[in-house]
């Protein structure tokens, strides 16, 4: 077996390592005088690299992670390493020390490769050179990027400007890089004093790429020059000619690509004499500039370094003094690789594009960790990967990704046991109902797997949070001071919600964190610490309900001050209180009917929230009105053009506005620095939902090997239809209303799937080698009471 150490360095080009936004190329040469049976280089970088082999492209990577937990990735490039000589050239881009809002690309520049050669006895671990970076390899500030350049807005990047005329291939192994400076060294790997202490193998598989064109064309529009075949690229059958031949012309064409894609355009354009050529994107026609190109003689290969996020692209050019050809434009569109076997379909062809918008948005925000929206920030927010992770159990079967992202939120703790709403870096972005939420996600997790070694590994964790948790309590066990300076206490994003001292929803998260935590502590044998934590949630319960209570209603104000309740009272908190077990459910049937359903509260405008609401409807016998407002929320966010779920939606605008920082969906309405999501993963409940709900297939307990099948019937749906993925098998599930109106259920399961039928009357079940099959006749269903 191959035992792999390090002995590579960190290195940078020197004087650098600490300025913003650095490209930097370093290269090393080096000669194999034999065929080699294995060749194994190992690669990181802070923040980003991309690598190539004797002028091949080999990857791109890391997975963005804390300085404290870096990440490097394994290539086998035994295809691309031959007798002679041989480079290793690697281009990396360090953000620098610039604000950015989130926390994250923090650190100074550095990259570390190891590259490892072995003989034929490679299985024994028979290593027979290493070239591994160090003082010995050649590193420059690279000469195409313009390091002046604008950002785009304090939640991401720098803009690009790039001189093709620089280009001098400087990958290949033939280039003359004796006029290059040496590389600086930083540190040494894997040292505890260094910015990046440890090296941690990549946990995920590299992202699929896959090439796609744009769909239609927006606009083509000349302005002072000429253009011609604008449609080209729709079917890559010829070349799009653009000419900004005539002084000031500013030719245009804006390409749609039908919904958001996530990846790096790549354009090839022949240009006899040079020009500009400008890329600008958008997830709406708002579009901004982020790649200039000034064009070199000839064949220009055009792509930016840092990675897009869009819908729209337009492309611009200036100054040519004769007509450019554009000879292909595509975008490689990367994402998580999930197998692509679930579907639903049902009669309601509404909630069939609502199901597959959802599914579709979570893969788009499934890159090396769960993003809460790619083109503002790319971060990993909690809740958005919890909601995200819903959907991979009841769409996808491979979980990995949801581990991941879990694992970097606990890695990046506060040392007073709290854990940060986001990451992958640390930061100071504290929001109390997160903590809670990350936890719930940590037993959904484990529910759906019975992943032993993650919930060993996440308890310590567990621990430190539930004594930070305990911290914050009152005398009476509320969680208090939830508005304090430095904290976001953020429930839904609404301007509604009253948030002052002892906020209610967090306490109703705090208490569904400590029904959950016993539940955990139960799981791994430690049922004193389980007991314990059952005993507080009791009392915890019993002092919201005493006092956040409205007096003579069994509804729940917003927040308690020294000054008493307030005068405020949400849909947001209510449902909270719902969902966590606060309420029992003749008081969750009387809010849904007496004041949710009647609209006597404020409207919900967030996405995020919608999952506890949703959730909640269905499970307390409102499956009708959890439909209806399926159909209304998102389906509405169809009508206005949506393919991919915006951060929020307020319905009760003028029809013709969709997100944007002027048109008041978000509580940031007019702050135009704060760029609106229209592609946020948070907003893909309904897709589970439908599956688990609807379909009646409900996997979030497979860890134990059962599912449950209790499929819901609701008025206008006459069929409904779907596959469920698992890594025993498929599931696929059916039921249809017929004339008569009786409704006829079936489901095929793998055998080795234990099952229980909820609703189901008339059972029959058939078993062959492999698969199971359960049918029956649909009785009503009974409403599920909420266990506390």
């Amino acid at each position: 077996m191959i035992q792999e150490s390090w002995q590579a360095e960190w290195i940078w080009a020197a004087g650098t390592a600490h300025d913003n936004n650095v490209y930097v190329e370093t290269r090393k040469i080096f000669v194999v005088d034999k065929a080699v049976n294995l060749a194994k280089l190992r690669v990181s970088a802070n923040q980003f690299y991309k690598l190539y082999v004797n002028g091949v492209e080999i990857g791109r990577g890391p997975t963005p992670a804390d300085l404290s937990w870096i990440s490097f990735d394994t290539y086998d490039v035994s295809n691309y390493v031959r007798e002679g000589s041989n480079v290793i050239a690697i281009l990396a881009h360090n953000f620098g020390k610039d604000r950015i809002v989130t926390g994250q690309l923090q650190g100074p520049g550095g990259v570390i490769c190891q590259l490892d050669l072995y003989d034929e006895g490679a299985a024994a671990g028979s290593n027979i050179r290493t070239i591994a970076s160090g003082s010995d390899w050649k590193c420059r500030r690279s000469p195409r990027w313009k390091p002046e350049v604008s950002r785009l807005h304090y939640w991401g990047g720098y803009r690009e400007i790039m001189d093709l005329s620089q280009e001098d291939g400087w990958e290949q192994s033939d280039y003359e890089d004796s006029s290059w400076p040496m590389a600086a060294v930083l540190a040494e790997a894997e040292q505890a004093d260094s910015p990046w202490p440890r090296l941690m193998p990549r946990e995920i598989p590299f992202l699929k790429e896959t090439l796609v064109s744009p769909v239609s064309v927006v606009s083509s529009e000349s302005f002072m020059g000429a253009i011609r075949s604008p449609e080209a690229p729709l079917s890559s059958a010829r070349s799009v000619m653009i000419d900004a031949s005539v002084p000031g012309s500013f030719p245009q064409i804006t390409y749609d690509f039908g919904a958001e894609v996530v990846g790096y355009p790549e354009l090839e354009v022949f240009a006899e004499d040079g020009g500009v050529l400008q890329l600008f994107y958008g997830e709406s026609l708002e579009v901004a500039l982020m790649d200039t190109y000034l064009l070199q003689k000839g064949t220009n290969r055009l792509s930016p370094f840092g990675r897009r996020a869009f819908r729209y692209m337009k492309v611009a050019v200036m100054a040519t003094p004769v007509p450019i050809e554009v000879r292909s434009l595509q975008v490689r569109f990367v994402h998580y690789p999930f197998g692509d076997r679930g579907n639903f379909s049902c009669s309601d062809e509404r909630l069939n594009q609502i199901w597959e918008t959802g599914r579709y948005t979570t893969i788009v925000n499934s890159q090396n960790h769960f993003e809460d929206c790619p083109h503002r920030e790319g971060a990993l927010w909690v809740a958005d990967s919890v909601v995200m992770a819903k959907v991979v159990y009841q769409t996808f079967d491979d979980p990995a990704l949801v581990r991941k992202s879990l694992l970097q939120a606990a890695r990046i703790q506060n040392e007073d046991g709290s854990i940060p709403g986001t990451g992958p870096q640390h930061n100071s972005f504290l929001l109390p109902d997160f903590c809670a939420h990350w936890l719930f996600g940590v037993w959904e997790y484990y529910a759906y797997t019975k992943d032993t070694s993650f919930l060993h590994e996440v308890w310590p964790y567990v621990n430190r949070l539930i004594d930070w948790f305990a911290d914050q309590e009152d005398a009476t066990g509320l969680f208090a001071s939830a508005d304090r300076e430095g904290w976001w206490c953020f429930i839904d994003w609404s301007d509604d919600i009253e948030r002052e001292d002892r906020v209610t929803a967090i306490s109703c998260f705090y208490y569904k964190f400590l029904i959950t935590s016993a539940l955990m502590a139960e799981e791994l044998g430690e049922s004193e610490a389980g007991a314990a934590l059952q005993a507080k949630a009791i009392t915890l319960r019993e002092a919201i309900r005493n006092l956040l209570q409205v007096p003579g209603t069994t509804i729940y104000a917003d927040c308690l001050t020294d000054a008493g309740l307030s005068a405020s009272v949400t849909a947001q908190t209510n449902f909270a209180a719902a969902w966590s077990g606060i309420m029992d459910e003749t008081e969750v049937v009387a809010f849904v009917q007496d004041y949710y359903l009647p609209e006597r509260l404020p409207r919900i405008r967030g996405a995020f929230i919608y999952h506890i609401v949703l959730e909640t409807l269905f499970r307390y016998g409102f499956a009708e009105a959890a439909i209806t407002q399926i159909r209304d929320y998102w389906g509405s966010m169809l009508d206005r053009g949506a393919t991919t779920w915006w951060e929020t939606f307020d319905p009760s605008l003028p029809f013709v506005t969709t997100p944007s920082p002027y048109l008041g969906h978000t509580p940031t309405y007019l702050q135009d620095s704060i760029p609106v999501s229209l592609c946020h993963g948070w907003g893909a409940s309904p897709t589970y939902l439908l599956s688990e709900q609807l379909l009646g297939v409900d996997v979030t307990e497979l860890g134990v090997g059962s599912v449950i099948l209790q499929p819901t019937a609701v008025t206008g749906i006459e069929w409904v239809e779907g596959n469920i993925p698992t890594r025993q098998g498929d599931i696929q599930a059916e039921w249809k209303l017929d004339k008569n109106g009786v409704i006829s259920y079936a489901a095929t399961l793998p055998k080795g799937i234990a099952w229980t039928a909820i609703g189901l009357e008339e059972l029959s079940v058939e078993t062959d080698e492999e698969k199971v099959r359960v049918t029956g006749i649909m009785a009503a269903i009974e409403r599920v009471e909420c266990l506390n």
